[in-house]
């Protein structure tokens, strides 16, 4: 990052979304219990956090926008929703965040596996993790217009899950 760029710094937070309930629609599958205590404890973390999100992009698919409504409720902003984002591949995630408005220097992205852990790590010049986790939220630097984000050009900041912050007990299984 060139700190004397007249280029923005922007902050890009990637989130798998929360534990959900088996069976049913997929689309329409909820958070379960362990989701909706991960959601209310990463939302406390969230918002104690340095560049707070001013924009939560979402999958459309009812667990991501419930945990894209916990992000968001750390910010007191709503969330986006976007329905190319379900189930979608990497290259339709970053083409996401290349329509972030301009003024927005940080961003949140809610989506599913495998397309947020390809995504994770084609954003970095190395690879992150073989899993993005539920509820885990990849952190990255990004200095540049949101229109010229590409795979490769951030910097990778830090990796985030409600077990790696709170421990075991947040996973217990229901």
């Amino acid at each position: 990052m060139d700190l004397e760029s007249p280029q923005p710094i922007r902050c890009i937070r990637l989130i798998r979304h929360g534990k959900s309930a088996v069976g049913g629609a997929d689309h329409l599958r909820p958070l379960n219990d362990r989701g909706k205590r991960n959601g209310i404890a990463m939302a406390g973390w969230l918002s104690g956090q340095d560049n707070p999100v001013e924009w939560v992009w979402s999958s459309t698919a009812t667990r991501a926008a419930s945990t894209a409504e916990y992000v968001a409720s750390a910010y007191g902003i709503d969330p986006a929703m976007a329905p190319e984002l379900y189930l979608a591949d990497a290259e339709t995630l970053l083409d996401c965040l290349r329509g972030t408005p301009g003024h927005i220097t940080s961003v949140a992205l809610v989506a599913h596996n495998p397309g947020i852990t390809h995504c994770v790590n084609l954003l970095s010049p190395h690879s992150i993790t073989d899993n993005l986790v539920t509820f885990a939220v990849a952190a990255f630097a990004y200095q540049g217009e949101w229109a010229d984000l590409a795979f490769g050009n951030t910097r990778f900041i830090r990796l985030d899950s409600p077990k790696s912050l709170f421990g075991p007990s947040t996973e217990i299984k229901d």
